[in-house]
């Protein structure tokens, strides 16, 4: 992943660059992150799902920059939320009625953004080794977006990740058991001809590292004596 340089909030006019990992010095000391991808579900069922932070490049015929697969805090990091939205799956988001097109294979299964399908309580959490934000689940079969159809975990007070190699989140679907994949065959899937988006984010920071003489303008001059 490429590293952009950190701007400061005078300079903040836009979204932070998920894919090029850019971070915003908002705090003196304290260099924040706010990462977002997609998972994308389709007519192919499965229990757990990658999170792809798209390229700049949009064309899928011409794209020199890959998509990054992974949503990965990184060891050390102090993270303090997660979060999952379902996206309306309409082309034309004003007419008709909302839509996912998400389809569960049973009525109990639940779908998470986490570290791990074991990971979570009904009200989500983060750990120095795991995170998760509260399972959404719907007993009809399947869930029309909303405002409510999203979920969050964040703590008051940061948390640092210790686990080796950083936390990487994926989509999970459990069983109704918060830290228990979805039985047998169960598994999660769209209807849409062209898949089913949700959004995922995680926010956190790092130490800044300590500054060195340009911060206050460079060092005193020398002065010159005659021999």
């Amino acid at each position: 992943m490429s590293i952009a340089k950190a701007i400061y909030p005078g300079n903040w006019v836009a979204p932070l660059s998920s894919y090029q990992n850019q971070p915003v010095i908002a705090l003196p000391g304290r260099v924040y992150y706010h990462r977002i991808g997609y998972v994308k579900v389709t007519s192919v069922g499965a229990k757990e799902f990658d999170v792809i932070i798209p390229s700049p490049d949009k064309r899928p015929d011409d794209k020199p920059r890959a998509d990054i697969v992974g949503l990965t805090i990184p060891q050390n990091a102090y993270l303090y939320h997660v979060g999952l939205r379902i996206l309306d799956a309409r082309k034309d988001r004003s007419k008709g009625t909302a839509r996912s097109g998400l389809v569960w294979g049973n009525a109990s299964d639940r779908i998470k953004l986490a570290s791990a399908v074991s990971v979570g309580t009904t009200a989500g959490a983060i750990t120095a080794t795991t995170a998760s934000t509260p399972p959404l689940d719907d007993t009809s079969l399947t869930i029309a977006p909303s405002d409510s159809a999203g979920s969050r975990f964040q703590v008051i007070t940061p948390v640092q990740i210790t686990q080796s190699g950083g936390l990487t989140l994926k989509l999970y679907v459990d069983n109704g058991n918060t830290t228990t994949p979805a039985a047998g065959t169960s598994t999660l899937s769209s209807s849409e001809v062209d898949g089913s988006y949700l959004v995922a984010e995680a926010c956190f920071y790092t130490e800044d590292g300590v500054s060195d003489e340009s911060a206050f303008g460079g060092l005193p001059n020398p002065v010159q004596t005659s021999s």
